[in-house]
Order: structure tokens, then sequence, then C-alpha cells
């Protein structure tokens, strides 16, 4: 747990909502590390489309993708900036449903950001399509991994990198295994570093259950919608950003009371990245742990930080030994 402590508080990035208060810039990494052709070069080969279902993308990063390669049409990366989303609400719906009605079998977010929760109920108003893709997008596409996820079963959905990553530093532990999963090379991996923060967790040899989760604040939004999250013999992952102890106790809490960690099987704590104070954090998460009888951890692996740790929605998992072991569903089949 020491070691654990000292990654949390040295453990600082870029994250999606942090994007919103800080003017664009392209790093050097970006140019001249020798990984970056390479991971870009592995996207550029997969059947993909990229979308901005939420928030929109500065005109360097635009370019960059471009100059990547990147399948990013011009309309996902438009930032018209309407209440802090790329565009209006009606034209990111048609977008992402014309990614949908297309043949390409993943669909990858740009951005997380704000305002994907506005697409879903309109989403469940329209009949379903037959053409099953693997969605790609974590932090504010916590909404749309929700809801399909939820309802529609032959998707796969990974919380994962949005593409604005590709032009930061340390892609390898956010896209290598992302684009192994989406190239269908693995059959299992590891997610490690995972700490006990509870009695529960500590006295339990192994968890297993299948996979769900994502953004705190998206999840405790999803109360009561139709994108409300569904716990019941599930592992739920965890992770947030720009959120400070007290809230994320509360909105904890919030869940605990609607009942939805009462039938979970663990819960899985990532990367809560720019908190003010991270010791603060911990007590807080480990005073919550203490109140749930389910078994409580904690890693570095996932979320906002230097570790995004892919995580499919509905796979199987299991922890033991400080490890979660997530096996990969297949890709979806082709769809009509």
């Amino acid at each position: 747990m020491k070691k654990f402590t000292t990654l949390l508080l040295l453990c600082l990035c870029v994250g999606c909502a942090e994007n919103h208060r800080k003017p664009e810039k392209l790093p050097e990494a970006a140019e001249k590390s020798p990984i970056i052709p390479k991971i870009c070069d592995r996207i550029r080969r997969l059947d993909m489309i990229a979308v901005t279902p939420g928030s929109g993308t500065g005109p360097q990063t635009a370019s960059y993708l471009k100059k990547c390669g990147i399948n990013a049409p011009d309309t996902s990366l438009a930032n018209k900036d309407v209440f802090n989303s790329a565009d209006t609400d009606d034209h990111r719906l048609n977008y992402f449903l014309d990614a949908i009605n297309s043949d390409h079998k993943i669909i990858w977010a740009v951005r997380g950001g704000f305002g994907t929760e506005r697409l879903v109920a309109s989403l469940n108003r329209l009949p379903k399509s037959s053409r099953a893709k693997t969605l790609v997008g974590f932090c504010d596409i916590t909404s749309l991994n929700l809801f399909i996820s939820q309802n529609w079963p032959e998707w796969r959905v990974i919380h994962g990198a949005v593409l604005i990553y590709l032009n930061g530093k340390l892609l390898d532990p956010k896209f290598n295994l992302l684009t192994d999963i989406l190239e269908n090379k693995i059959k299992s991996y590891t997610v490690d570093n995972l700490s006990p923060l509870n009695d529960k967790a500590r006295s339990t040899e192994s968890v297993a259950g299948k996979l769900t989760g994502g953004n705190l604040t998206l999840l405790e939004n999803s109360l009561k919608t139709c994108r409300e999250i569904q716990t019941k013999g599930k592992i739920i992952f965890i992770e947030d950003v720009h959120e400070e102890p007290e809230r994320i106790y509360r909105m904890m809490y919030h869940l605990k009371e609607a009942g939805k960690l009462s039938e979970a099987k663990a819960v899985v704590f990532g990367h809560f990245h720019a908190v003010s104070d991270p010791k603060r954090l911990l007590l807080f998460l480990k005073g919550f742990a203490r109140t749930l009888d389910i078994p409580v951890y904690l890693t570095d692996r996932f979320g906002h930080g230097d570790y995004n740790t892919p995580l499919i929605y509905n796979a199987p998992a299991e922890i033991r030994a400080g490890k979660m072991t997530v096996t990969v569903p297949p890709p979806p089949a082709p769809g009509k």
C-alpha cells in the first residue's frame, strides 16, 4: 500500500475534462517519440471510425490525428463548442448514427468531455441497429458505454483511451494493450497492482464477476435514467477526474443508498486524477470501503493517469492475489 500511495501522489497526466481548462499544446513527444508512429500505424490499420459524442477537439489535435492517418471525418474533429460540446445534440446524434450505420467495425471516441448523456435518451427511442460494433471510450463516454453494454448486448464496449491521447506522452501503456484487443490478438490479460481497502478484500481468496463501471460522476448521474447502471453480480470499476475526496465519498454513498452496491461482487477503484490531497482521498476511500460487505480494491492502472488499462464491459473477470484477470470476448458478428 505504501508503494501504491506514492504512485497515487506522483501520477499526473492530461485528463479529458482537464482539456476544457488548459490551452491545447502538442508536446514534443507527439513529434519525436518513435513509439507514436508505430501505435498510429496500428490504429490506422484497424477498421475504425472516429466520433465525438461529447466535447470537440482543438485544431492542433485535429491536425495531428489527420497527420497520423486516423480515420477521423471532419464531423468528428469539429468543435463548435455548443454548451461545451462538439456540436448540437442533433448533429452529434446524427454523426454517431452515421458511424453505427457505416461498414466500420469499431467506433472510437476522439474525446470525452461533456454532453454525451444527452444523446442516450434519443438512442433509447430509436430502433436498435442490426450493425453491432465495438465502441471505445471513457470519461464522459461512460453514458454511452452503460447504455449500449446494457441494452445492446451484441456490441463489445471498452472503457479505454480516447484518441486525443495520441498527442500525449506514455502512449505505450494506454494504447498497445487496447490495440491488441481490437486486433483480436489476445484472449485474456491482467490488471495488476490491486490493493485491498477493506477486511472483506483481505480475507477473500478470489472474486469473479462480469465488468461494469466507468466515470463516477456519470455512474451517479445514470440513476433513474434509461442508462442506469446495473450492478447485480458485477465487478464495478470506478475512476474520475477533478473531484475532491468529500464529493467522491458522497457520490459513492449515493450509489450505496440507491442499492447499487448491495448485490455487486466487488468494487475496484482506479485512478482519481487531479485530486488536491491524494492522502486525504485514500483515507476517504478506506473509510467508505469499511462500510461495505463486499471486497473493495484500489489500483492506479486505469483512469486518467498514465496507465489507462482497457476494461471491457460484460467481460468475465476474476480478482486473485492482487491481480484482476479479464477474459476478452470475441468481436461482434458482422451485421447487415
